[in-house]
């Protein structure tokens, strides 16, 4: 995790909005926050561990957290934190609250957190940081940002919960394997028994019993063949029959149908002469009678619309007076409206001039007001240019004495490049030393346990064989004491002159000490447990050394590239001396140089400051001129607007046309409008009265005249209407005398039935074609059964024996279905066992394997093995720097309890616990581990930075260790590591690259002040 940005208003001292910029701070890699004590320094880390995890060290949800971490004089609290995780996404976590109108009430804390996507800051769905760091809040005080009192809690852990953390750090409960075991048994033992269970109903299914099975079935399909064709040929015969005796049935009801439809035939013929009078009438007569029946409607219609016309025509001849009557009272106002319009024009003249006289008096106004401006303004510019004119003067003498800089900037140069090769030098002797060191140390281990650094292995191979033969030739020995010991028991019940209980014998010369074989047998096992714990020690050995010897040749790689890297650095170093050329400095002296550059520099800044203030007097000479030139124009643009008005004045008095100015005089001025707005009103009123009389009487016109048309034209078609009459009357009783009809009534009778035609013609069609079909079909069926031989004593014998046969058939199929159903059954049923037998050896040899992997993984053994593998290997990153730091004397280690432990190198290498480290070496063993569990997580998480927090502990420092410990930090640049401290201590602040201040004001709380240097 990198911090780019924190917010803090309203949290504990910060009374005010305070903000810190960490992009500028992390770029040097080391950077400190400093103040008093009590200044608000660790609220800064508070403050990010809140808006992540919403939880504090100094308060939690039951001491009113809300209440008592908001500042009493703040309404509200908010915290803001940028960051970017080890993904190199940017994450944004806010933290707000705010006081109610009750003092003591306070709002639920609000966290919410953003991510930055397209340009743009995206919700997140869960404000937890553990998702987006990977680390708890417990584990993120321990690696990220280390509160005051818990730096050393990593390393006073117990083994128990150390072992706990890694495997939240490291992800180690992927190897806690042993209830995924537990589970898998149970999955697997609950399986072999729902096997056996299954199986227990697949007794009787046998090979054997399928085949018996399958001779039945082949059996009973024979006899459904037979049965199959002598009741298809029996079939056939009986469906003959069936079909002879439909024919004679349908025989029957033909004939019966065919009587029916010839007694219908007289009412059929009726019909056809209906329909024939019917379509003959309506054919001759009904377009004649719809022709009269339009006439005479028309003829009524005409009546009523010239009736209508006479009265519409009286109607408006008397709306046509009136308005011509009101037109003549009007016309006389009408004929004066031009003069009207002047008399507006005259007034609107008028109220112009009245307004153009009201602005000459303001204009005049600002005429004198600007006359002054502008004399005080001129003189202020002549000011200025004397002022520049001597600025100028200087200027010029100071540029007269400066010097050539291209030669001190390329001295510079060469000391700059002189620094950084001495500075690498420095270092790279520094890890050729420390290696060294250690590839001493690692070749005393070898000296000190009496081995040969290139044949160890055997030795200690070969002392494990011997202890391991001798093991064998003892095990040998105690069997047979142990025997002499059980026979031993024997010896008490010898008596003289009695037989011996074992081998009978009356005489017993030496009998057996049970003392003496005790005493052997003792000493064989005293020898046997020295060579067991020999072994063992040679075993752990082995172990170790091999671990010792891969570090050896690790580090004897690591000293040759360091000599070579050394090596190129010295000739690198005196090549850049011999470019040294210039006589008048020293190569191993810099004070000439300096003191000729802070010169150089003075004179530079008196040059600058002197061109900026010249750069200043020339834009104020300029803004000055500006300003004059613009009041100039501003005052003749005043004396031509004055100009200008009086012109217009003059004008608008001479272009009146009806008024008299001097009988105007009387009237105030604030009257024309109103006068003007009465003329107006009485022009439009006479305008608009004017246009609808005439409008009205032009229309009155066109009415009457269009009436007068319709009249006529109706009149003529009436007198149309009724020639037309007379004409289709004649025409009709013509028609009456032709088909011998008496009067037209007779006719509508016969037009009104409306007879169905077409639907008439089509029952008569069909009723003569159903008479041809039934004869057709009659004569077909006598020949089919007169041809046929059907009797009915046949017919019954036939059907009788189809339906016995039938059933015959049926009860055949029932039973061969029944055994090919109980015969696939028992296939499959023996297929399923078989499945089942398959599945059963499987599952039962996974039980087994499955016992072996539970005996491997019991307890949390191989969960520990692997912490201890990475504590092993922290202990080994933190000891590169943990012996720099105390000049190889102290070394960090994990004993079998995954506890560290500290072996002193002052007191022959012996361990003890790092409890009895003084605090500052405890500051120092914390600090060496929090660097490589960081380095850890770097590299686990592939972060390309990282970063930490230590807050105190500085103060337990000498001077010296302080020195080491910096000297640490300010490497970890390079190693792309950052790391923050936080101390009231102020002279660790002038060592500081970059630092921020936090002061306590009274008034204002905490104030956050950067530098950088």
């Amino acid at each position: 995790m990198l911090p780019l940005y924190l917010s803090i208003e309203g949290l504990y001292s910060y009374q005010e909005k305070q903000e810190i910029d960490f992009t500028r701070l992390t770029e040097a890699g080391l950077f400190g926050i400093f103040g008093a004590v009590g200044s608000g320094k660790s609220s800064i880390l508070e403050a990010i561990s809140f808006a992540l995890y919403g939880d504090t060290e100094r308060l939690n949800k039951a001491d009113k957290r809300a209440y008592n971490m908001l500042n009493l004089k703040s309404n509200g609290a908010t915290i803001v934190f940028d960051f970017i995780n080890f993904e190199q996404r940017k994450f944004r976590f806010v933290a707000q609250w705010k006081r109610r109108k009750r003092f003591e009430d306070i709002t639920a804390i609000e966290r919410l957190a953003y991510e930055w996507k397209e340009n743009q800051w995206i919700p997140m769905e869960s404000a937890d940081g553990a998702l987006v760091t990977n680390l708890s809040y417990p584990n993120f005080r321990r690696t990220i940002i280390i509160p005051q009192g818990k730096f050393k809690e990593f390393l006073e852990l117990g083994g128990k919960d150390r072992s706990e953390m890694m495997k939240e750090i490291f992800y180690l409960n992927k190897y806690d394997l042993g209830p995924k075991v537990s589970f898998l048994q149970a999955e697997n033992n609950k399986k072999l028994e729902n096997l056996r269970g299954a199986l227990t109903g697949f007794e009787d299914v046998t090979a054997a019993v399928i085949e018996s099975k399958k001779i039945i079935l082949n059996d009973a399909k024979s006899s459904l063949l037979d049965v199959k064709k002598e009741h298809k040929s029996i079939e056939e015969r009986y469906q003959k029959l069936v079909d002879i005796q439909q024919d004679k049935k349908d025989l029957a009801n033909k004939e019966l149908e065919l009587t029916a439809l010839e007694q219908q035939s007289d009412s059929i013929r009726k019909m056809e002469e209906e329909v024939s009078q019917f379509e003959k009438t309506v054919s001759n007569f009904k377009e004649a009678l719809n022709h009269l029946h339009q006439l005479t409607t028309g003829k009524e219609t005409l009546v009523i619309k010239i009736q209508n016309l006479k009265e519409q025509k009286l109607s408006l001849q008397q709306q046509l007076t009136a308005d011509e009557e009101k037109l003549a009272h009007l016309l006389p106002d009408f004929n004066q409206i031009n003069v009207f319009k002047k008399q507006i024009e005259d007034y609107k003249l008028l109220i112009t001039n009245t307004e153009l006289e009201q602005k000459k008096v303001e204009v005049q106004n600002r005429l004198d007001k600007g006359q002054p401006i502008v004399k005080e303004t001129k003189e202020r510019e002549a000011l200025l240019i004397n002022n520049l004119e001597e600025e100028e003067n200087k200027l010029e003498i100071l540029k007269n004495r400066r010097m050539d800089t291209s030669e001190l900037l390329a001295i510079e140069n060469w000391y700059q490049a002189k620094d950084t090769l001495e500075k690498l030098k420095k270092e790279l002797q520094g890890k050729f030393e420390l290696n060294q060191s250690q590839i001493h140390e690692l070749e005393n281990q070898f000296i000190d346990a009496k081995l040969d650094i290139v044949n160890w292995e055997q030795q200690l191979y070969s002392a494990i064989q011997r202890c391991q033969q001798k093991l064998s030739e003892l095990a040998k020995e105690e069997s047979d004491w142990r025997l002499k010991q059980e026979l031993s028991q024997y010896v008490q019940n010898l008596h003289d002159g009695e037989n011996c209980p074992l081998c009978g014998s009356l005489d017993h010369p030496a009998p057996m000490h049970a003392e003496d074989v005790t005493e052997h047998l003792n000493q064989v096992l005293s020898l046997k447990a020295d060579l067991q714990l020999d072994e063992a020690s040679n075993n752990k050995k082995l172990q170790q050394f091999t671990k010792t010897a891969t570090l050896l040749s690790d580090k004897i790689k690591l000293r040759d590239e360091l000599k070579n890297e050394l090596a190129i650095q010295a000739d690198k170093f005196a090549s850049h001396v011999d470019e040294f050329i210039w006589k008048d400095f020293d190569s191993t002296d810099r004070s000439t140089f300096n003191t000729k550059k802070q010169t150089l520099q003075g004179l530079e800044n008196d040059i600058k400051q002197k061109e900026i203030h010249i750069k200043n007097l020339r834009d104020e000479i300029l803004s000055t001129h500006e300003k004059v030139l613009k009041y100039e124009k501003s005052l003749t643009e005043l004396n031509n607007d004055i100009k200008i008005l009086e012109s217009n004045i003059q004008q608008n008095t001479s272009q009146l046309r009806v008024l008299n100015v001097y009988e105007l005089l009387q009237i105030p001025a604030e009257q024309y409008p109103a006068i003007t707005a009465e003329i107006e009103q009485k022009i439009l009123h006479t305008e608009e009265e004017y246009q609808l009389l005439n409008k009205s009487i032009n229309e009155l016109h066109s009415k009457l005249a269009s009436i007068s048309g319709q009249y006529g034209e109706s009149y003529e078609q009436y007198t149309l209407v009724n020639t037309q009459l007379g004409e289709i009357q004649s025409k009709i009783n013509l028609l009456l005398t032709s088909f011998g009809y008496n009067d037209i009534t007779e006719v509508q009778f016969v037009i009104n039935k409306n007879l169905p035609v077409d639907q008439y013609r089509m029952k008569i069609q069909n009723h003569y074609i159903q008479i041809s079909a039934l004869r057709n079909r009659i004569t077909e069926l006598k020949n089919i059964t007169d041809n046929g031989g059907f009797t009915d004593q046949l017919f019954e014998e036939t059907e009788t024996l189809y339906r016995l046969k039938k059933e015959e058939l049926e009860l055949q199929l029932t039973l061969t279905g029944a055994l090919e159903k109980e015969f696939q059954h028992l296939l499959e049923e023996f297929e399923k066992k078989t499945k089942l037998l398959t599945e059963f050896e499987k599952v039962n040899a996974r039980k087994e394997n499955l016992e072996t992997l539970a005996r491997m993984f019991k307890g949390n053994g191989f969960v520990n093995y692997v912490s201890g593998i990475h504590l092993e290997r922290l202990c080994e990153i933190a000891n590169q720097r943990f012996h720099r730091l105390t000049k190889n004397q102290l070394s960090l280690s994990i004993n079998d309890s995954n506890e560290f432990e500290v072996i002193d190198f002052l007191n022959n290498g012996y361990r003890r616990s790092v409890k009895t480290l003084s605090g500052g070496q405890g500051f120092q063993a914390s600090l060496c581990l929090a660097l490589a569990l960081a380095e850890n997580i770097q590299s686990m998480n592939k972060a390309d930075k990282n970063f930490f927090f230590i807050d105190e502990g500085f103060g337990t420092q000498d001077n010296e260790s302080i020195n080491t410990v910096f000297d640490t930090l300010q490497y970890l640049h390079q190693e792309n590591r950052v790391v923050g401290i936080i101390s009231h201590v102020e002279e660790l602040k002038e060592r500081m690259p970059r630092s921020i201040t936090v002061l306590k004001d009274i008034e204002k709380g905490s104030l956050v002040s950067t530098s950088y240097s």
